[in-house]
C-alpha cells in the first residue's frame, strides 16, 4: 500500500500595508443591477459591412463553400477526429436538439431567469442548423424553424430582469436566421429579424434600466455583446442603423473588459467554469466579426488573451477535475474556445485535454454543448492527428486572480502530481474566500480539494429571505456567511478565525521552477492585515515527491495572531499525536507539521447549521492550530509524502 506524507510550512510573516475595509464601489457590475451612465458612445468605425446582403447568407463563422468543403472531408472520414466531432454533434442534435417539446416562456425557481429556456432554444436551433447543413435532410429545417418561431413569439427575452438570457437567445436565433437564411419561409424570416431588433438591440441601447454590461469586467460583458454581435452580423440588413449600433458599442465596450480579464497573462479571473462560458462567447464573437468584417478591430491583441488557453490547458488536475477556485464545480468540462486559439495560432497541442474528452465521449454532455456547432469552423482547419502533450511543467500568471500550476508529466497516472495555487481577491467577481488555497493531485487521488461553488437558482433566494444578497461583495455581506465561500473551509490560512479582507489581494511574488522544485510563494499581507502584520505562503512539490508548504506570520504590535492551517480534503483522516493519517481507498498520506511555534493538530466538520448551506458529505478539514504572540514572527512548514 502507497502511504503519502504531508509536510507543511508556515511562515508567518507579515510584509505588506492594510488596506481599506470598505465596501466596494457602488458601481460595481452585480447580476440584475442596473445602472445610471448612458451606454458607451458610437466610435469612429472605418468597418466595411458592404458584404452584410441579403444575398450572402451564409455568413457567420462559415459561408457556403465552407460547408461544402467540411462536408467533403466529413464525407471522406479523412480525418478520423474531425468525423467523430462531427458525429458527436450529430449526436446531440438528434437526441436533444429534436426535442419534440414545445419552448416555453417560463422563469426559473429564482424567478429571474429563462436562462435554461434560451440555452435549450441555442442548442436546438444551432444543431439543427448545423444537421441541415451537412446533410440536407428537411426535418432538421423543420425543427429548427418551428423554434425559431416559438422564442420569437414570447413576450420578451427577459432583458429587464437578466439580459444573459437575450444573450443566448439572440445568438440561437442568429445562427438560425443566417445558416438557414435561403431556406427559410419569408415570415419567419422577418418574424426573427423583428424579435432580434425589439427584444435585444432596442433593450440593449435602453439607457433607463438595461444591465450595464457593457461596463462589466466579466463573462456578463463577453455573452451579452457576443450574442448581439452575432445577431447583428447576421441580420444587419433588416436594421443597419441599430446592427451597426451593437457592433460599435461591442467593439468599444469589450476592449477594457478583456484586459482586466486577461492582461497581462491570459489567466482568467471568475476561474475555469466562467473560463469555459466567457471566453467561449469572447471567440464566437471574434470569429463571426472576421468572417464577415474580415476583422475584429485588434480585440484579439489584447495583451494576454492570447495566452488564455495555455492556462486552461493547465487547469485540469488528475481525474478529470479542474483547480475549481472561485465559482467553480470541481469537474471539468470541455473548453470549447480552445478550438478557436488553436486555429488562430496554429497549435493544436492546445487541444491536448480537449481531444481525451471529445474521445471519451465527454462532449455530448459537455457543460456548453449547445455550441459545438461553432467549433467546426475551426477544427476543419487542424490537424487533428498528431497533437502531443505540452511541454512545460509549470504555468504562471499574475493579473487580477494570480494562479500558479503544476503538472509533473502530464501522462494523467498515478506517476503524475498536479498543484494549483491561488492569490487575488474574494472581491472579484465571483470571488470566494480562497487566497492562499491549493489543490493538490498525486498518486491517482485529489488530496487537497475546493468545495466549489454552490448553485446560485436557491441559494440568492434563501438569502434575500434572511435578509442578504448573494451578489454583495462587501466584507460584511451575508455572502460570506455562505460556508462553501468562507476562507475557513478553504485549503488556506486564517488568523483569529476572522474573515480575509474582500479587498485584499494576495500577489504572485516567485515562481519556483526547478529540477527539484516547482511552486510559489504568495504574499497574503494584505488579506489579513487587520489580523496580523504580514503573511507569506509557498507552495512547492520538492523531488517529485513531497508537497511542502511554508507559512511565515508576523503577528502586530497590538494583538497575538490564532493562526488556522486548514486543509480540505476527500481523504479519511485520523489525527494522532504526531500527525494526521489521511487514507483514501488504498492510498494513504501523512500531514506531518512542524514550527517556531508549537502546532495543535486539529479536525473540523464540514457541515454547517446556515439551513442555506449545501451539505458536503464524504469530505473532512484538517490541520492544525498555533498562536503567534504579538510582535513575533513564526514560521511553519507542513509536507504531505509518501511513506
Amino acid at each position: 500500500m502507497k502511504t503519502i506524507l504531508f509536510k507543511t510550512i508556515i511562515i508567518a510573516f507579515f510584509v505588506g500595508t492594510a488596506v481599506s475595509c470598505s465596501d466596494e464601489d457602488e458601481n460595481r457590475f452585480r447580476p440584475g443591477s442596473t445602472h445610471e451612465k448612458p451606454n458607451p458612445t458610437e466610435p469612429e468605425g472605418g468597418l466595411d459591412y458592404s458584404k452584410l446582403t441579403a444575398d450572402n447568407h451564409p455568413r457567420l463563422l462559415m459561408n457556403a463553400e465552407a460547408f461544402t468543403a467540411l462536408k467533403a472531408k466529413v464525407d471522406a472520414n479523412s480525418s478520423a477526429n474531425l468525423t467523430l466531432l462531427h458525429n458527436t454533434i450529430m449526436g446531440v442534435c438528434n437526441s436533444k436538439g429534436m426535442n419534440a417539446t414545445a419552448l416555453t416562456y417560463k422563469l426559473d425557481a429564482s424567478n429571474k431567469r429563462i436562462l435554461d429556456v434560451s440555452r435549450d432554444a441555442l442548442l436546438r436551433i444551432f444543431t439543427c442548423a448545423y444537421a441541415y447543413r451537412m446533410t440536407g435532410d428537411a426535418k432538421y429545417l423543420t425543427k429548427a424553424e418551428t423554434d425559431m418561431n416559438a422564442v420569437c413569439n414570447f413576450p420578451d427575452w427577459n432583458s429587464k430582469r437578466h439580459f444573459l438570457d437575450v444573450g443566448e437567445m439572440a445568438t440561437a436565433v442568429a445562427f438560425g436566421y443566417d445558416w438557414l437564411y435561403n431556406e427559410l419561409s419569408a415570415a419567419t424570416r422577418t418574424k426573427a429579424a423583428n424579435a432580434l431588433l425589439k427584444f435585444a438591440f432596442q433593450q440593449a441601447q435602453n439607457k433607463n434600466w438595461n444591465l450595464n454590461f457593457y461596463e462589466a469586467t466579466n463573462n456578463w460583458n463577453q455573452v451579452c455583446n457576443g450574442g448581439l454581435v452575432c445577431a447583428a452580423l447576421a441580420s444587419y440588413e433588416n436594421n443597419p442603423s441599430e446592427a451597426k449600433d451593437m457592433i460599435e458599442k461591442a467593439l468599444e465596450s469589450n476592449k477594457p473588459a478583456l484586459e482586466v480579464m486577461y492582461s497581462p497573462d491570459g489567466n482568467y479571473p471568475e476561474g475555469s467554469g466562467y473560463w469555459c462560458y466567457g471566453t467561449l462567447y469572447q471567440v464566437l464573437m471574434l470569429a463571426a466579426l472576421n468572417s464577415t468584417l474580415g476583422t475584429d478591430n485588434g480585440l484579439s491583441d489584447t495583451p494576454g488573451f492570447s495566452k488564455t488557453a495555455e492556462y486552461m490547458l493547465y487547469m485540469t488536475g488528475l481525474n478529470s477535475k479542474f483547480f475549481n477556485y472561485s465559482d467553480c464545480a470541481p469537474s471539468s468540462t470541455a473548453a470549447l474556445a480552445s478550438w478557436w486559439f488553436a486555429d488562430k495560432y496554429s497549435n493544436p497541442s492546445l487541444l491536448y485535454n480537449e481531444l481525451k474528452m471529445l474521445k471519451n465521449g465527454e462532449y455530448a454532455s459537455c457543460a456548453e454543448n449547445r455550441l459545438l456547432p461553432m467549433i467546426m469552423a475551426f477544427a476543419n482547419n487542424l490537424n487533428l492527428d498528431a497533437i502531443s502533450a505540452p511541454s512545460n511543467k509549470l504555468w504562471s500568471g499574475k493579473g487580477e486572480t494570480p494562479v500558479v500550476m503544476v503538472h509533473t508529466d502530464w501522462t494523467y497516472t498515478d506517476t503524475d502530481k498536479y498543484l494549483g495555487i491561488k492569490g487575488g481577491k474574494a472581491g472579484s467577481s465571483h470571488g470566494h474566500m480562497d487566497a492562499g488555497s491549493f489543490v493538490y493531485d498525486a498518486y491517482g487521488v485529489r488530496w487537497s480539494m475546493d468545495f466549489g461553488l454552490q448553485s446560485y437558482t436557491t441559494l440568492e433566494s434563501k438569502l434575500s429571505a434572511l435578509g442578504g444578497n448573494l451578489w454583495d461583495m462587501g466584507q460584511n455581506s451575508m455572502r460570506w456567511d455562505v460556508f462553501r465561500l468562507n476562507n475557513l473551509n478553504h485549503s488556506t490560512i486564517s488568523i483569529n478565525d476572522a474573515r480575509h479582507r474582500v479587498n485584499g489581494v494576495a500577489t504572485l511574488t516567485t515562481t519556483i521552477n526547478t529540477a527539484t522544485e516547482l511552486g510559489a510563494t504568495f504574499d497574503l499581507t494584505e488579506v489579513v492585515s487587520d489580523q496580523a502584520a504580514s503573511a507569506t505562503r509557498t507552495v512547492k512539490i520538492v523531488n517529485d515527491k513531497d508537497l511542502v508548504v511554508m507559512d511565515e506570520i508576523k503577528a502586530r504590535t497590538d494583538k497575538s495572531a490564532k493562526v488556522r492551517w486548514c486543509m480540505v480534503t476527500p481523504a479519511v483522516p485520523t489525527v494522532e499525536s504526531n500527525r494526521i493519517v489521511l487514507t483514501n481507498g488504498s492510498k494513504v498520506m501523512y500531514l506531518t507539521a512542524s514550527g517556531s511555534v508549537k502546532p495543535t493538530y486539529k479536525q473540523w466538520s464540514t457541515t454547517s447549521e446556515n439551513s442555506y448551506d449545501q451539505a458536503n458529505p464524504g469530505t473532512y478539514m484538517v490541520g492544525f492550530e498555533a498562536t503567534v504572540t504579538a510582535n513575533q514572527t513564526a514560521t511553519f512548514t507542513t509536507t504531505l509524502s509518501p511513506k
